[in-house]
């Protein structure tokens, strides 16, 4: 399994693109949330029309799904004629037809690819295609559902936005990667995550490796120092950049 990191950033940070990353397994790829900087970063590193399987969408905040009809119309420039699975909650059909309307009237229409949407329940996994996925909803101001990823080999799991929760955890426990939410150093900003939080978390589920992901603008410049700190002690604990590639062996 291969992780490419789009973008770690949170929604305003004009340094790093939102939080997104592209996922490899055998035999399918997935893009893990995509809000309004993302397609151009995928498109960068993916232009061919039929390289991409799944969009999951964590939760329906712009920065992590807003650039889903800028993603359907390049795609549909670029030809596309392979069914896209979108997977994500009961919602996300309505809600991307309604954004794809708002943002180029009309062209749900036109588009030359089906979009099959499949919705994921907490608690219930979904098979499809030899991936099993599984979610639990975070503690987030928009509901928002963590999701994990098994594909035989490997069990990465992604927080979207939000702090654990007590399902999450057991999602959690025990996962080669966990791509986490991290905004500030401390549990200070209710419905967010927090590095601190993050590292108890790797610690309390026996996670090998924890990426800190969305963390706020303002606490990556001024906690640089303990952050740094923090990631020499903590050899499990990464700070991926965007375009970071990790790769599960």
């Amino acid at each position: 399994m291969q992780v490419l990191c789009l973008g770690v950033g949170e929604a305003c940070d004009s340094r790093h693109g939102n939080t997104s990353a592209l996922i490899t397994t055998k035999n399918s790829t997935i893009l893990l949330d995509c809000g309004f900087s993302v397609p151009h970063r995928f498109f960068g590193y993916c232009d061919e029309p039929d390289c991409l399987d799944f969009v999951w969408v964590s939760h329906f905040h712009g920065d992590h799904f807003f650039g889903l009809p800028l993603l359907l119309l390049r795609f549909w420039e670029m030809g596309r004629h392979k069914p896209l699975q979108l997977i994500g909650q009961q919602e996300l059909e309505e809600k991307s037809i309604t954004a794809l309307e708002l943002a180029y009237p009309g062209f749900a229409e036109k588009l030359s690819f089906p979009l099959q949407f499949h919705t994921i329940t907490p608690g219930s996994p979904l098979l499809i295609e030899g991936l099993q996925l599984q979610a639990e909803q975070s503690a987030h101001s928009q509901r928002n559902y963590g999701l994990l990823i098994d594909d035989g080999i490997h069990r990465l799991y992604y927080s979207g936005d939000g702090r654990p929760t007590a399902k999450s955890r057991r999602l959690i426990h025990g996962c080669d990667l966990a791509l986490h939410e991290a905004f500030t150093l401390h549990n200070s900003v209710p419905g967010h995550g927090s590095i601190n939080g993050c590292l108890q978390l790797m610690e309390d589920e026996n996670i090998k490796q924890l990426a800190l992901l969305h963390i706020e603008r303002t606490t990556r410049q001024v906690q640089k120092t303990a952050i740094e700190e923090l990631l020499k002690q903590h050899p499990g604990l990464l700070l991926p950049k965007d375009g970071e590639l990790i790769i599960l062996n």
